[in-house]
């Protein structure tokens, strides 16, 4: 009988403590989804802002003709103690429909980043002038996804 007692408060125990852990658990926090030009994201190690969204009549002389290219100007720091590679050419820009656009292969910014330092340059995207666009940035390792709503100006 003792031993009946034993097992039926130990497993009271059990299910108390189990129900206990489970109701202090914090949900797991989702990135915000409404960035907005001039607005600085934290994004595990990089701190990215995109400082402007604009069409531009830059054109690289040997790449095909396109009507219209979406310029994004943008500032990446490295918070981390680490150096690390951003390659602009990653993110992706839909338009208003949920198009994806195209890279457009002009001098985008790409490259290592010391930790504590900034890279500033540009990303452009062959456009279809069907804005405004949402950019994506998907982080390399942890994969969480940060976005940020753009109107380019005209």
């Amino acid at each position: 009988m003792l031993k009946k007692i034993l097992a039926i408060t130990g497993l009271v125990l059990a299910i108390m403590t189990i129900a206990a852990c489970t109701g202090n658990e914090t949900p797991k926090k989702t990135e915000d989804s409404n960035h907005q030009t001039q607005e600085k994201v934290d994004a595990k190690g990089l701190e990215i802002n995109i400082e402007q969204a604009n069409y531009t009549d830059e054109r690289d002389r040997d790449a095909e003709k396109v009507k219209q290219v979406l310029r994004l100007k943008m500032m990446v720091k490295n918070i981390s103690i680490e150096e690390i590679f951003f390659d602009s050419t990653e993110l992706q820009v839909k338009d208003n429909k949920g198009k994806q656009l195209s890279i457009y292969p002009f001098e985008n910014m790409i490259g290592n980043i010391a930790p504590k330092k900034t890279m500033r340059g540009y990303v452009y995207f062959k456009s279809n002038d069907n804005g405004p666009y949402t950019v994506v940035y998907t982080h390399p390792i942890t994969k969480n996804k940060y976005e940020w709503q753009v109107n380019p100006k005209k």
